[in-house]
Formats: C-alpha cells, sequence, structure tokens
C-alpha cells in the first residue's frame, strides 16, 4: 500500500535513527522530531504497521522496519552480562546474529546477551536484549560499555570524574559503581553500539 508523505517521513526518520544509534527510537523521539503528540505518533506507527513497513512489540525501543540491507554479518554471540549487579560472564560461543553491515561497522565486534531480570539499563537496554559490543577500552564520556570489576561483568554507562570511573546505571534507582582509575581489578571490555531485539 502507498504511504502518505509523513508516513515516509516517519519511516524515514526511523531508519535514520536506527543507522546512527544502532538501535530505534522511542515513540515520545518520534512525536519530539515532527512536533507532534504521542497519540499523533503511536497512530502514524499504527498505520505503517497496517501497511506493512514495520513492526512494533511491547518494549520501549521495539520498532523494527521493514526494509532490504545492502548485506549482513554474522556476529558472534559469546555468554550473557548483567544490566544489574555485576554478574559472572561466561565466555563462550553460543551461536551467531547476522547483523546489517550499516550497523556492523568496524572490526572486534561481538554480541552479548542481557540475562538479568534486574531493570538497571531500563528503558534503553532491557532483560533479553541481545548488544552489539565494539571490542576496546573506549572511555568515551556517557557511553554504554560491557566492563570487568573484579571478575564480573556488567553494563554500565561511564563517567571520569576526577581519580574515579563512575558506572551509572540508565535507571536511577539503581546505585553507581565507583573505581579508581588504574584499578587492575576493572576493565573495559567494549561499547555498546546498537541493541539486536531478536532471540537465537
Amino acid at each position: 500500500m502507498d504511504l502518505t508523505l509523513r508516513q515516509r517521513q516517519v519511516l524515514s526518520f526511523i531508519q535514520s535513527f536506527a543507522a546512527e544509534h544502532g538501535y530505534p527510537p522511542t515513540v515520545r523521539e518520534i512525536a519530539g522530531h515532527f512536533g507532534i503528540d504521542y497519540r499523533a505518533a503511536v497512530d502514524h506507527l499504527r498505520a505503517l504497521a497496517k501497511k506493512g513497513s514495520l513492526t512494533r512489540s511491547s518494549k520501549s525501543r521495539g520498532i523494527q522496519v521493514f526494509r532490504p540491507f545492502s548485506a549482513v554479518q554474522s556476529i558472534p554471540v559469546v555468554g550473557k552480562v548483567a544490566a544489574g549487579p555485576p554478574l559472572e560472564a561466561v565466555e563462550n560461543i553460543e551461536g551467531a546474529i547476522p547483523v546489517p553491515e550499516e550497523w556492523a561497522k568496524g572490526s572486534g565486534l561481538f554480541i552479548v546477551r542481557v540475562d538479568r531480570e534486574g531493570m538497571s539499563m531500563a528503558p534503553t537496554i532491557l532483560p533479553q536484549d541481545y548488544l552489539l559490543v565494539q571490542q576496546g577500552a573506549f572511555t568515551d564520556e556517557g557511553a554504554i560499555v560491557l566492563t570487568m570489576v573484579d571478575g564480573e561483568v556488567a553494563v554500565k554507562r561511564l563517567f571520569q570524574k576526577g581519580g574515579l570511573i563512575v558506572l551509572q546505571s540508565d535507571n536511577p534507582s539503581m546505585p553507581p559503581i565507583r573505581v579508581k582509575k588504574g584499578e587492575k581489578s576493572f576493565r573495559v571490555l567494549g561499547k555498546v553500539v546498537g541493541v539486536a531485539y531478536r532471540k537465537l
């Protein structure tokens, strides 16, 4: 079915947002971008879903656009990690997920599954989400990183305050983790560059 001009604009925004961030926008982000209210944004998404252009789930960022990608590559899935208190990682290959090359840029990419009932990183990251991670010791301020503290792995936002590294949750009810810079028991395993909303 043909799309209206506004529907094409909404679909284009969702695609551009996902290509840039590695995950789709929320309904509120769509509404804010176009200067419309929440209900109007939902109506556009329902119309697009009815016309077969996308699907939506109950997740905050559960929009999936149906469009052809130029190519895909299979990214290995390794272990399980926590988005709450640190949880020991299981570093074994569990399979692979095909990821569009628009997302999978650069080398040293792998995928981990958030296997925790805690909602530390909600609404950005939810239990059972698959995270696309670029390996390396990234220290970008405010970036979501995969870290190891005292042999246990967690997903947090990274901030630097004086001589401290502060690992912050998106959920304000969860306390931050603080470690001293140069602490041997702490390291950054990689930067989370996308969220894949599918299961193996």
